[in-house]
């Protein structure tokens, strides 16, 4: 991490840069941030983008904590401490122009208590699509993480300003592999429609790769489909499939990967976006139900990157897979679409970019 110091503050990890005066201050949270997940950066085991744009910011001059990570509020549920816990942080390290910045729409508290006047600090939280956000009108700056999140925010917090960032990977830590298609790979965590990919894979031979938290339940799988259960909890947790494992043992033999979702005609959720983005980055093509939020952030057929399939759909879905897998210079070729996409806009350093501009603007 050349350009980074470390130090704690109030049990908190503090990252400046190294060789020059901090220009503002940054309060991180999110639902998973914190002392182990700075750590599993530090070690090479995730990616840096679970920062959300953190270390960029450092580098730029920042000085960023990190705060644990905050659980979904729910007042009936685990109203305390919840955010709470940072208010002691946010008011004795946190200036007028400093920023609160919460990398999800998980905070309450403070928000609250900015509203009573009690935080001074500005408050920037980031919407995923079209998920409720406590205290909006309270907030100074939302990222949203697609189109349909941008006019969600606009509607919820006018006097706010909104930027449409999308997201990004850690470039040097995806490499662009070398296309060696064996079987399609489905490995996303939430909402996944597996349903729909079982009832696909019964109607075409190709070899298919299913890694889930857990064995799903109450399905008839085909012979062609191998089942991984990759452990419970997020990306950023211990998984039984690592990083590395995915990379090298799953993407690296992959002919496309399935980020198949189950029906969202609200676009509530943009789920599939850290499986496309990383897909993009290892030069992979991918196969996306066209639903939720997820296609007004990237149009993979526009883009050249992949195939749209339409929700519920096995016939079309099955229809897609041998697409791909009989034309493998086609699917090679969006694979290096989706890469030169990842260079050009979804990386984190362009992010970080947007980011300072945003808290410029504030």
């Amino acid at each position: 991490m050349d350009g980074i110091s470390e130090t704690k503050e109030q049990g908190l990890v503090v990252l400046s840069p190294a060789n020059r005066r901090p220009i503002r201050r940054v309060l991180f949270v999110n639902l998973t941030s914190g002392v182990a997940l700075w750590e599993k950066i530090k070690q090479g085991i995730i990616p840096s983008q679970h920062l959300w744009g953190c270390l960029e910011l450092v580098r730029m001059g920042y000085e960023v904590a990190i705060g644990e990570s905050l659980p979904n509020f729910y007042l009936h549920r685990n109203a305390f401490p919840h955010d709470l816990r940072l208010l002691k942080m946010a008011r004795s390290w946190l200036g007028p122009d400093d920023v609160l910045y919460c990398g999800h729409n998980v905070l309450y508290w403070l928000p609250f208590l900015k509203r009573m006047g009690l935080v001074r600090c500005r408050i920037v939280s980031l919407l995923y699509a079209r998920e409720p956000l406590d205290f909006s009108g309270v907030h100074d700056g939302i990222v949203a993480l697609n189109s349909a999140a941008a006019d969600h925010s606009r509607k919820l917090a006018p006097k706010a300003k909104v930027a449409d960032l999308g997201w990004g990977v850690d470039l040097s830590f995806f490499p662009q592999l070398p296309y060696d298609p064996q079987w399609f790979l489905s490995c996303g965590i939430t909402e996944r429609d597996q349903q729909t990919l079982c009832s696909a894979a019964a109607r075409t031979s190709v070899s298919i790769r299913i890694i889930c938290p857990g064995i799903p339940a109450g399905l008839n799988w085909p012979a062609n489909v191998k089942i991984i259960d990759g452990g419970k909890g997020w990306n950023t947790d211990d998984k039984r499939v690592t990083f590395q494992e995915l990379l090298y043992q799953n993407y690296a033999h992959c002919t496309a990967s399935l980020i198949i979702l189950n029906y969202d005609p609200v676009e509530y959720t943009a789920v599939g976006t850290t499986n496309l983005i990383e897909a993009m980055a290892v030069g992979r093509p991918v196969i996306v139900t066209k639903t939720g939020a997820l296609p007004s952030g990237i149009d993979v057929e526009k883009e050249g990157c992949g195939l749209f399939v339409p929700p519920q759909n096995p016939e079309a879905l099955a229809a897609a897979l041998e697409t791909l897998a009989n034309d493998p210079k086609r699917a090679e070729a969006m694979g290096a679409a989706g890469r030169r996409l990842a260079e050009q806009r979804y990386n984190m350093d362009r992010y970080g970019k947007d980011l300072h501009a945003l808290f410029e603007s504030l």
